[in-house]
């Protein structure tokens, strides 16, 4: 049976023998030849890198396998993302002018057949944003109206739309953010709820779009036009980029694959689920080995998402 301190005198033993190599090695003169100082290089390094896993081994205090980062441009859109959805809705048609930019979710609340899954749901039909007009506005009056002025022009073109769609029929929810957040929280939004009118769905899109000339460009009627004729510059184009029969299997295919959250609890509760992936609670040993932090635990891997409730 070994000594109780023989393991800790064979270290510091072995210590004074590594620092006795290394004063060796410093006194040695490089090799005058570039191959072969490249060798010794690379040979070193990789000692070294022996060298590094032998003392983490050393350190039996186990390391979280993530470390959350609030100032990371992705966690900001989230938060701003999420706060946006505690805001209250509005109806379209009731906005009067305010001052701010920032980011923006239109809700549908009508009868039209192709939206009979969205209707009156917690699942946006669009999601946009409203950059301030002075890049470096501090304050809501100098970002100027620019959210009020998007909101505005969507009922503008909503209301162009009178075979299909009726303004009074659409809500939204906006939230005005300090300058440099707005697109951040907008690509959250996006990506999270998968709206049908926005252009990164490649489905319904077109809402955003303003007139072109038919006479000097060769463009073809966006989704949006097809499935929701009245503007008239649209009107004028001799084709459809997609026909509406195509628009509206999509549309179908789509909420079948994403379907609409009902309840804004539903949203919360995925809000923090999504949320939870990002520091998910794992723990490694030195040796990048999955351990529990529990005592006597045994490693779990990914923990499931949070939960709400």
């Amino acid at each position: 049976m070994s000594p109780p301190n023989s393991g800790s005198d064979q270290g510091r033993r072995l210590v004074k023998q590594l620092a006795a190599l290394v004063d060796e090695l410093e006194s040695v003169a490089p090799p005058s030849r570039t191959a072969s100082r490249n060798l010794l290089r690379k040979a070193l390094t990789d000692e070294v890198g022996r060298l590094e896993q032998a003392v983490s081994r050393l350190d039996p205090t186990l390391r979280p396998s993530s470390l959350f980062d609030p100032s990371a441009p992705s966690t900001t859109g989230r938060i701003v993302a999420l706060t946006t959805i505690a805001q209250r809705r509005h109806p379209l048609v009731s906005l009067q002018p305010f001052y701010g930019a920032g980011v923006y979710a239109l809700y549908y609340t009508g009868p039209f057949d192709a939206y009979s899954q969205l209707s009156g749901t917690e699942q946006p039909i669009y999601i946009g944003k409203a950059d301030p007009r002075d890049a470096a506005a501090k304050d809501a009056v100098s970002q100027g109206t620019t959210v009020f002025d998007r909101l505005n022009e969507h009922r503008r073109n909503i209301a162009r739309a009178t075979s299909t769609l009726r303004e009074e029929d659409f809500e939204c929810r906006f939230l005005i953010v300090q300058t440099g957040y707005q697109r951040a929280a907008e690509m959250f939004l996006i990506n999270f709820f998968k709206p049908i009118w926005n252009n990164e769905m490649r489905i319904c899109y077109g809402l955003g779009k303003h007139g072109d000339s038919a006479t000097t460009r060769a463009n073809k009627r966006s989704p949006w036009d097809t499935l929701h004729p009245g503007r008239q510059w649209a009107i004028a184009l001799l084709e459809d980029q997609k026909p509406e029969d195509q628009v509206r299997r999509e549309i179908a295919e789509h909420l079948s694959r994403v379907p609409p959250y009902q309840t804004r609890d539903a949203v919360l509760a995925a809000f923090l689920s999504d949320l939870g992936q990002l520091a998910p609670g794992g723990f490694t040993t030195a040796e990048n080995d999955e351990a529990s932090v529990e005592a006597g635990g045994e490693p779990r891997g990914d923990l499931p998402p949070g939960q709400l409730f």
